[in-house]
C-alpha cells in the first residue's frame, strides 16, 4: 500500500477567490453551463457564510483517511499562497464509508496551512467542536454525522481527479459552497463565471429598483405576453 501525490498545478489569482466569497451559490447556480453542482446530500456542518477555494482532491479508500493528513502536510511542506478546501472521495464506484472521515483536528490542522473548508463524500464528527474553537471561519460539507473514527493507513491518491455524484473534479477548481450547497467551477471557467455572477446580481438590483418604483413581478419580469389567456382568475 502506498499514497501517491500529484504535482499541483498552477493556481489563478487569489483575487478570484475574494470574489468568490461575495457570491452566493445562487448565482452560480443560474449560470449552469460547465458548473457542477454536487447534490442534496451535502450539508454544511460547520462554518458560517460563503466558504471559496481551490479544490485539492484526496481519494481515501473505504474507513482509511490517512492520506487526508499527507494532503495537508503537503500543503504545509510546498508553502503555498492558495486558498484550499479538501475534496475526500472513495474511489469510483467504492462504498461509501460511514466512519466519520473526517474532524476537528483536520479542520485546525488545515486552517493552520491555508485551508478554508473542507467537502467530504461521507460523514464526520466534532461539528460544535469546529464551530466553536474555529469561530465558524472553517466550513465543513459532509452527508451528516458519526462519531466513530477510520482507520489510518498509507493507501490514497493525492491531486488526482474523482468523481462525485457524476461531476469531475480537478484539484485547482474552485470549489464555492453556502447553506443552498456546494459547486464545482472548472478552473479554465472561473473568470467568466464570475463575470456573469456581476451582471447577474447588477440585473437583480436593478429588478428589485423597478419594483420600488410601483411594477409588479409579472411585468419586471416581463412575463405578460407570456401569461396572456393563460390565467384563470377563480372566484
Amino acid at each position: 500500500m502506498s499514497i501517491t501525490i500529484k504535482e499541483l498545478p498552477e493556481l489563478p489569482g487569489t483575487y478570484f477567490i475574494d470574489e468568490a466569497k461575495a457570491i452566493p451559490t445562487s448565482h452560480l447556480g443560474i449560470i449552469r453551463s460547465g458548473i457542477g453542482y454536487l447534490g442534496p446530500h451535502f450539508q454544511r456542518q460547520a462554518g458560517v457564510g460563503i466558504m471559496a477555494g481551490w479544490a485539492l482532491t484526496v481519494e481515501c479508500p473505504a474507513d482509511n483517511n490517512m492520506a487526508s493528513y499527507v494532503a495537508l502536510q503537503y500543503i504545509r511542506d510546498m508553502a503555498t499562497s492558495g486558498r484550499w478546501v479538501l475534496v475526500i472521495a472513495p474511489p469510483t464506484d467504492a462504498k461509501i464509508s460511514e466512519v466519520s472521515m473526517w474532524n476537528y483536528l483536520q479542520s485546525a490542522m488545515g486552517w493552520e496551512v491555508g485551508f478554508v473548508g473542507a467537502v467530504v463524500v461521507g460523514y464526520m464528527r466534532d461539528m460544535d467542536e469546529i464551530n466553536e474553537k474555529l469561530k465558524g471561519e472553517f466550513s465543513v460539507f459532509s452527508y451528516g454525522g458519526n462519531p466513530v473514527p477510520p482507520v489510518r493507513a498509507p493507501e490514497g491518491r493525492i491531486g488526482f481527479p474523482i468523481n462525485i455524484n457524476g461531476v469531475t473534479i480537478n484539484t485547482g477548481d474552485m470549489i464555492v459552497g453556502d447553506n443552498d450547497g456546494v459547486l464545482i467551477v472548472p478552473m479554465g471557467i472561473v473568470e467568466k463565471s464570475i463575470d456573469k455572477c456581476r451582471q447577474n446580481i447588477v440585473h437583480e438590483v436593478n429588478i428589485l429598483q423597478h419594483v420600488r418604483e410601483g411594477l409588479g413581478a409579472v411585468d419586471v419580469l416581463g412575463l405578460r405576453d407570456e401569461l396572456q389567456g393563460k390565467v384563470d382568475l377563480v372566484e
